[in-house]
C-alpha cells in the first residue's frame, strides 16, 4: 500500500542512540544520585524528556541541575563514540523525501538532545515536522504529538503510518487512528514484544523499502 505520510519515533527507530542515553543516565545517577541503575532500569524510566527523567527519578533533587548539564555534556561529547550513522536509514529518509512523501518525527526526547543528534547524524532537513517531548504536555502513548503532526502536514489518516521501536509508540499510533509499525532493525530497542499488535513488524529497513515498492 502507499503511505503518503510517514512518521517516525527517534531513539531506537531512526538512530541507535539508546546506548548513549543509557550511558549518560547511568553516569549522572551514579555521580549525583549515588546509586547504580542498570540498563533495564534506565529504559523503564523512558517517557518524559531527558531532563524530565532526571527530575522525576532523582532522590537527591538538589543535584538535578548539575546532573542535567553533565548528561548533555556526555550526550554531545560522546555521541560519535556511541552512535554510528546508519546509511540504510539515511537512504530511506532521502528516498521518502525524493518520492514527495510527507515525513515527520515525534520523539519523547528533549529538543536539546534531538538537535545534537540531528546535526551529528546528518538529519537536517529530512523531517518536515519535528515534535519533541518539550512540545507536548503528555508523553506517548498519548497521541497528541502524532495528532498535531497530522494536522500540520494536512495528512489523511488512512495513508499515514507511525513507526517506532516501543510498545508505547504503537499505542500512540493506534490512539491517533493511523497505521503502525514496530521495528527492531537497530541493535538496541526499547521493547522486546508488542502487545499493542502493530499492523507491521520489521526487523530490516529493507522490509519497509520493499513495501514502498
Amino acid at each position: 500500500m502507499e503511505f503518503r505520510t510517514v512518521l517516525f519515533d527517534f531513539d531506537g527507530t531512526v538512530a541507535n542512540t539508546l546506548p548513549l542515553c543509557i550511558h549518560g543516565f547511568q553516569t549522572v545517577f551514579k555521580k549525583y544520585d549515588l546509586r547504580s541503575v542498570d540498563a533495564a532500569g534506565v529504559v523503564s524510566m523512558f517517557g518524559p524528556t531527558d531532563d524530565g527523567m532526571i527530575l522525576k527519578n532523582f532522590h537527591h533533587q538538589e543535584n538535578v541541575q548539575e546532573a542535567i548539564e553533565l548528561y548533555y555534556e556526555i550526550y554531545e561529547t560522546e555521541h560519535q563514540k556511541y552512535v554510528e550513522p546508519n546509511s540504510e536509514i539515511l537512504s530511506l529518509l532521502k528516498e521518502l523525501k525524493h518520492r514527495g512523501t510527507r515525513v515527520g518525527l515525534i520523539t519523547g526526547k528533549s529538543r536539546r538532545a534531538y538537535q545534537i543528534s540531528e546535526k551529528a547524524l546528518g538529519f537536517e532537513g529530512l523531517f518536515e515536522s519535528v515534535i519533541t517531548g518539550d512540545d507536548v504536555d503528555l508523553p506517548k502513548p498519548d497521541p497528541s504529538g502524532i495528532l498535531s503532526t497530522l494536522d500540520e502536514l494536512n495528512a489523511d489518516k488512512e495513508s499515514s503510518i507511525y513507526i517506532g521501536d516501543s510498545n508505547s509508540d504503537i499505542l500512540a499510533g493506534k490512539a491517533a487512528g493511523i497505521h503502525t509499525a514496530a521495528v527492531q532493525w537497530l541493535p538496541v530497542t526499547q521493547s522486546s514484544t508488542y502487545p499493542a499488535n502493530p499492523d507491521f513488524y520489521w526487523t530490516r529497513v529493507e522490509d519497509f523499502v520493499q513495501l514502498l515498492k
